[in-house]
């Protein structure tokens, strides 16, 4: 009988150094250095990564502020009759449930790039990759180059696979228990400001759960990365992450890799 792909051991080995890399849910910084470094092992193929990065980045102190607002609200806020309690755990489920998404999409893009390079395209489409999306990363990773309007495609492409299938469903399904009205309109309209948007030039969300506006979003993210340069943009966030590390990855620690 043919083993499961899921099962083939060289997979597992993949998953589980994905799930190294990433580090646990709540380290942010740990994830941006995983993320840039997925993005160098694909010889700068998968700018999904390096973007992500930044996405960790500025997930790692905006999420503090809130939770000093949370912190405030849950005990000043006069328009809910929610316990204080209960608001801020509310806050806190949300937060945690921000990180898991961030967690699960890391290891899904490493698991993607790695097993398109070590156990090819097949297995790869075999495990659940899109076809289009395995195919084109497997002929960019071995020509190192790709067209600029293919590689914005791409990151298209990939940044919606991983809202279709991580993000949306976890999302809704977490505001909906989410109900201290103040924070849960406030969570919905967070202002996204990435190190390479130059200043005054954040995103300013009307709907986080809108998967057509984080799209949206994410495409202008790629854009502002281009325009920044994409290896100046690599060189930038390892200094950033070099001056404020965070919790200790994988590479310091000497784990092996696949």
């Amino acid at each position: 009988m043919t083993q499961p792909i899921t099962e083939n051991a060289a997979y597992l080995r993949i998953r589980a150094a994905a799930e190294v890399a990433a580090g646990p849910p709540n380290s942010l910084r740990m994830r941006a250095r995983g993320y840039l470094d997925l993005y160098h092992d694909s010889h700068g193929i998968c700018r999904f990564a390096l973007v992500a990065a930044h996405g960790a980045l500025w997930a790692s102190w905006y999420l503090i502020c809130a939770k000093l607002a949370a912190m405030v609200f849950a005990v000043v806020d006069p328009t809910t009759k929610l316990p204080r309690r209960r608001r801020y755990d509310q806050f806190f489920a949300y937060v945690s449930l921000l990180k898991e998404i961030n967690h699960l999409v890391m290891v899904e893009t490493y698991v993607l790039v790695h097993t398109i390079q070590k156990l090819g395209v097949d297995v790869a489409i075999a495990t659940g990759v899109p076809a289009d999306i395995a195919n084109d990363y497997d002929t960019a990773m071995r020509a190192r180059r790709i067209d600029p309007a293919v590689a914005r495609d791409l990151y298209h492409r990939h940044f919606l696979w991983e809202q279709e299938r991580v993000v949306s469903t976890k999302l809704d399904d977490g505001f909906a228990v989410f109900t201290w009205p103040l924070m849960r309109n406030l969570c919905q309209r967070p202002w996204v400001w990435f190190g390479y948007f130059g200043a005054g030039k954040s995103l300013n969300f009307r709907n986080f759960t809108d998967q057509a506006e984080r799209v949206e979003k994410g495409l202008i993210a790629y854009d502002r990365a281009m325009s920044y340069g994409l290896e100046r943009l690599a060189r930038t966030t390892h200094v950033r992450l070099r001056i404020l590390p965070g919790i200790a990855h994988w590479r310091d620690k000497g784990l092996p890799r696949t």
